[in-house]
């Protein structure tokens, strides 16, 4: 009997994870598509949510959490805060887009040793997570897909910035990347192949 309870239990339990993750995907969805509706107030919400969670971050300070960790968790905050200013297009080899990218990895990692060394039920630090570490980084990820339609565009769908130079978002410049390099390799692969059509 109690063989039965456990793998009820197990297979309900991977059911119950993998429908969370399906409505935190539909959540991310639809948060995007906001997002791409209203880039002006997007930008704005952000904005304020850095400063919050900014906020909050003194306020541990006050509440006697450890100076080192409150400290490198506030720069890291200040380099999300560097994309503010060509959002919502941003240059995936820029320096700030690369700072940002460290900077959630150093945040994880300060924060995971803290809590580590200060016990603090599971349902306390997600929630911690969710608003201190998660919520400024994710809200940058959802609006990576702005700008694809945006005015004033190139001659090839990108967002032409002040210099003349084409922008685009980090995916589309991923999937292009990737693109060339396979249609490089398969050229290489076949060098004849296109001379008999």
């Amino acid at each position: 009997m109690y063989t039965l309870f456990v793998v009820i239990t197990t297979v309900f339990g991977y059911l119950a994870l993998f429908c969370s993750a399906l409505c935190i995907a539909c959540g991310l969805y639809c948060a995007a598509e906001v997002a791409e509706e209203y880039s002006a107030l997007s930008k704005k919400l952000l904005k304020y949510l850095l400063l919050l969670v900014l906020s909050f971050h003194l306020l541990f300070l006050l509440a006697g959490v450890n100076f080192f960790t409150i400290a490198v968790s506030t720069a890291c905050h200040l380099v999300y805060s560097c994309l503010l200013t060509s959002f919502p297009f941003v240059d995936p080899l820029s320096v700030p887009a690369i700072a940002s990218i460290i900077a959630v990895g150093v945040a994880h990692y300060v924060w995971f040793q803290y809590f580590y060394a200060n016990f603090t039920p599971i349902f306390q630090v997600t929630g911690f997570f969710l608003v201190m570490i998660w919520a400024v980084p994710l809200g940058f990820f959802v609006s990576l897909s702005m700008g694809d339609d945006a005015l004033p565009v190139g001659s090839q769908g990108q967002r032409v910035g002040s210099s003349g130079q084409p922008k685009t978002n980090v995916f589309k410049y991923l999937f292009d990347a990737a693109a060339d390099k396979y249609n490089n390799f398969i050229k290489k692969q076949s060098p004849g192949l296109g001379k008999h059509s």
